[in-house]
C-alpha cells in the first residue's frame, strides 16, 4: 500500500489507480453534510471504489469488499453516506460529465433503488430505523424523501424516484425484484451461503451504474463455529489472490487485518490493524476488552482479523500420518469412474463423491462436490440434482451409488426414472466397501505389502469426516464407519468409499493396462 499515506494502511487492500478520475469526494461531501466526515481510511476505500473507468466511462469496480475489526473501521459510517449519495447526488449530470470529460457516452443513471441487507431482516430493518433513517432526519437531507414506516414495506421514497430499503439476509429469495443499482451486505459473516448475492445479481445485471457492497468483521467462535462463515470466508480469500495480483478491474477489498505471528496484547498490534483507532475509539477500550474476553480467540478474531481454527478432533481410525501418506495433489482417474451421493440427516448439506483407478492401478478418491463449479460448504440441497446430471454427463460414470438406507435415497427414484443406473448396495456390501477403504490407506499394514494404494488430493470436508469417524464392529472382521459424537460429519466419508464400492461392482475391465517396459 505505498501509494497511500495512510496512518494505519490495510493488510491486503486494493491500490488507488491514480490516472482514473473518482467520485469519492462526492462521498465525502455527503458525509460532510450528515454532519460525520469520512476518515482517511474510509476516504480512500471511496477513492478506489468510486473510480471510473476510462474505457467504459462507469465504475471500474462492481464489486466492494470491507473487512475490519469491529468499532474501529467506522462501516456504518461509510455505508450511510455512501447510499445517501446514492440516492440524492448520482444524478444524470454525470452521464454529460463523463462524455465531456473521458469522451465516453453513458446511460444516465436515473432514480436510484438501493438494498441494505444485515445478518437477519430485524437487524436489517432495526439499523435502517434507528440509524439510517435517524440520521437522514437530523441533517440537510430531512426534506428530500419520505419515509414508508410500515413493517416489512419499509421505505425511503426520495423526490427524484430513488428508494432505499432494507431486506432480508436469510430468505431464498433476498433481493429478488425487478432492478436494483447498489446493494449491501452488512455483517456478511452471517451470511453461509451465497442465496442473498445469488437474489441480487440478476437484478443488477442491466444497471450500468451497478455495485454490491460486502462489509463485515470476521466473526470469533462463539459467535459463529469456525469454518461455518463461508461466504465471507470466500471473499476475503478471492480479494486477497486479487489484490496480490494487481487487479485493478471488477472486484476491490479492503482487508483491515494484524499480520500472522504478531502478539495478540500489544498495542503496536492494535494499531497495525485498527484503522480508527485514537478517533472512534480509545487504547484504553481495547486493552480493557482483551483483558476482559472470556476466550481470547474471539477477541483474535474480531479486534484482529484472525480467522479462528475449529479444534481438531483425535484421528482414531486412519491416523493423520497414515492419511497424509496418501495425499497426491496430481492423482487422477484413468477410465471407468463411478459417482455417489451423500445427504446429511438434517438435508441441509450434500456431497457428491467419485472414485476410479489410476494409471498405476491404486485408486484415486475425490468429493467431486462442493469444491469446484458449487461453492464450498454451500447450505441446501437444492444444487445436488443438476450439478449431479452435469457430472454424469461429463464423466460417464459406471454407475451411481446411493445407500438406501442413509438420507440421499430420496434422490434413486428420480435417477432411475431418468435411466441412470443407481447401485443400491446391501449392509455387508457397505461393510466390505469400508473394510476396502481402510485396507487401501495402509494404516495397520506394512506399506510395502499394500497391494492396492488409495490416494487423495487434500480435502478438507473429507479429513475432517475421517478424523471424526470411528469403527463399529459387524462381528468375523467386518465393520462399517460410525461417528464419534454428535458434531462429527460421515457423509464425505462414504461418499468416497460408496464410490469405491461401485467401481468394484459395475466397473468390471476398469483397470488400466499395466506400463511394460522393455
Amino acid at each position: 500500500m505505498d501509494l497511500t499515506d495512510l496512518r494505519c494502511p490495510p493488510l491486503f487492500g486494493t491500490r488507488r489507480t491514480p490516472d482514473r478520475p473518482t467520485l469519492g469526494p462526492r462521498i465525502a461531501e455527503v458525509a460532510r453534510n450528515l454532519g460525520k466526515p469520512l476518515m482517511p481510511h474510509q476516504q480512500y476505500i471511496c477513492d478506489v471504489a468510486f473510480e471510473l473507468n476510462p474505457d467504459t466511462g462507469t465504475f471500474a469496480y462492481s464489486e466492494v469488499v470491507v473487512i475490519g475489526p469491529r468499532q474501529v473501521t467506522g462501516k456504518t459510517e461509510l455505508l450511510l453516506p455512501k447510499m445517501t449519495w446514492r440516492c440524492i447526488g448520482l444524478d444524470n449530470a454525470l452521464a454529460k460529465w463523463v462524455y465531456e470529460n473521458l469522451g465516453r457516452k453513458v446511460r444516465d443513471p436515473g432514480p436510484q433503488t438501493v438494498l441494505y441487507a444485515a445478518q437477519n431482516a430485524d437487524e436489517a430493518r432495526k439499523k435502517w430505523r434507528r440509524i439510517h433513517l435517524a440520521r437522514l432526519l437530523s441533517s440537510q437531507y430531512k426534506d428530500d424523501f419520505t419515509a414508508r414506516l410500515q413493517q416489512n414495506q419499509e421505505m425511503f421514497l426520495f423526490r427524484n424516484g430513488s428508494m432505499w430499503s432494507p431486506i432480508s439476509g436469510t430468505g431464498k429469495t433476498s433481493g429478488t425484484g425487478d432492478t436494483v443499482d447498489d446493494a449491501t451486505i452488512d455483517e456478511a459473516w452471517a451470511q453461509q451461503d451465497s442465496r442473498v448475492e445469488v437474489g441480487l445479481r440478476p437484478a443488477m445485471m442491466t444497471r450500468p451504474w451497478r455495485q454490491l457492497w460486502i462489509a463485515s468483521m470476521i466473526p470469533g467462535p462463539t459467535r459463529i463455529d469456525p469454518g461455518k462463515w463461508k461466504y465471507l470466508q470466500h471473499k476475503r480469500q478471492v480479494g486477497r489472490a486479487r489484490v496480490e495480483a494487481g487487479v485493478n478491474l471488477g472486484t476491490c477489498l479492503f482487508d483491515w487485518s494484524a499480520a500472522p505471528g504478531m502478539d495478540p496484547s500489544h498495542p503496536d498490534t492494535w494499531w497495525s490493524c485498527m484503522p480508527g483507532l485514537g478517533m472512534t475509539v480509545d487504547e484504553q477500550v481495547i486493552r480493557e476488552d482483551f483483558d476482559a474476553m472470556p476466550d481470547q480467540a474471539d477477541f483474535e478474531s474480531e479486534y484482529l482479523g484472525w480467522e479462528a481454527v475449529a479444534a481438531r478432533p483425535k484421528w482414531t481410525v486412519i491416523q493423520r500420518e497414515t492419511w497424509a501418506a496418501r495425499y497426491d495433489p496430481q492423482s487422477s482417474i484413468e477410465g471407468t469412474c463411478a459417482l455417489s451421493v451423500e445427504v446429511d440427516e438434517e438435508r441441509r448439506q450434500a456431497w457428491i463423491g467419485i472414485a476410479g483407478h489410476r494409471w498405476d492401478a491404486d485408486w484415486h478418491i475425490a468429493i467431486a462436490e462442493p469444491g469446484y463449479q458449487i461453492m464450498p460448504g454451500p447450505s441446501g440441497i437444492e444444487w445436488l440434482m443438476p450439478r449431479l446430471l452435469e457430472l454424469i454427463e461429463e464423466v460417464k460414470p459406471c454407475t451411481v451409488v446411493i445407500d438406501p438406507r442413509r438420507p440421499a435415497a430420496s434422490f434413486i427414484v428420480e435417477l432411475e426414472r431418468r435411466g441412470i443406473d443407481v447401485t443400491k448396495p446391501q449392509l455387508q456390501h457397505v461393510a466390505a466397501a469400508c473394510g476396502r477403504f481402510f485396507d487401501a490407506t495402509g494404516q495397520d499394514a506394512d506399506e510395502n505389502r499394500v497391494a492396492t494404494r488409495l490416494w487423495h488430493v487434500g480435502q478438507p470436508d473429507l479429513d475432517r469426516s475421517l478424523a471424526g469417524a470411528k469403527k463399529w464392529e459387524m462381528g468375523e472382521g467386518t465393520f462399517t464407519f460410525v461417528r464419534k459424537g454428535a458434531s462429527s460429519m460421515l457423509s464425505p466419508l462414504y461418499a468416497v468409499v460408496l464410490a469405491m464400492l461401485g467401481v468394484d461392482v459395475k466397473g468390471a475391465g476398469s483397470l488400466p493396462e499395466p506400463e511394460i517396459f522393455v
